[in-house]
């Protein structure tokens, strides 16, 4: 069933992909965004001027991770943007490594970020980003590569430790969070933001800007920096 969302966007057939799965990993060329796919929910409420947009980017149990603070997002004034990037690369939700994850995720949501900067139900210099698990880990990503005339902020909820790796230099004001009671993943006694692992787990992956990755996978004593 279609998602409910503006009506009348152009379709991008052509931004659409299929990598497959091998194991834990994906391999092949990866979507782009397509507004007419299924999980797509453009919102923008009735105001006597453009709102803001927030894109928000889910983890890695797909849309529904971020469709409740989304709805919260728009209860207050702003435009919204939600999809799945795992349906719109046609890849099931299911084991996948955080790195191949977080691709997926890098590439999808750029695009969206693209094609709404010419959307003219909202005040494109008012662009957040909001990202949860490994969307957190996304759209701090994602602080690197866009313009900061169009995004104002990120807000990263629980970033992974393990994926793609973290961008040297942000163009946007970023804010990390996590919730007090937190513990997902952590060791007994511990928080989420007090997770660390060895660098050397992370990925470089060519579409993200210039980060720590690039150097820790030569140095396999490294540690990822903390959250």
């Amino acid at each position: 069933m279609k998602a409910k969302t503006l009506p009348g966007f152009k379709c991008m057939p052509e931004q659409l992909q299929t990598p497959k799965q091998k194991g834990l990993e994906i391999h092949g060329e990866l979507s782009g965004f397509d507004p007419c796919n299924q999980t797509v929910e453009f919102k923008v409420p009735s105001s006597s001027s453009k709102p803001g947009l927030i894109i928000s980017v889910h983890g890695g149990g797909g849309k529904k991770d971020a469709a409740k603070i989304t709805n919260e997002f728009y209860k207050i004034g702003y435009a919204t943007l939600i999809f799945d990037a795992y349906d719109m690369n046609s890849i099931p939700l299911g084991r996948i490594g955080n790195a191949y994850r977080q691709m997926v995720l890098l590439k999808t949501s750029y695009a969206a970020y693209e094609w709404v900067l010419n959307r003219s139900e909202i005040d494109n210099s008012k662009i957040f980003f909001y990202g949860i698990s490994n969307g957190a880990s996304t759209v701090l990503n994602l602080a690197g590569l866009v313009d900061s005339f169009h995004v104002r902020g990120v807000i990263y909820e629980a970033p992974n430790s393990i994926g793609i790796g973290y961008p040297n230099v942000v163009k946007a004001p970023v804010q990390i969070i996590f919730g007090k009671l937190d513990d997902l993943s952590a060791r007994v006694g511990k928080k989420g933001w007090e997770i660390s692992a060895q660098c050397f787990l992370n990925r470089r992956f060519d579409f993200a800007p210039i980060g720590f990755a690039e150097d820790c996978r030569k140095e396999k004593k490294l540690k990822c920096p903390p959250h």
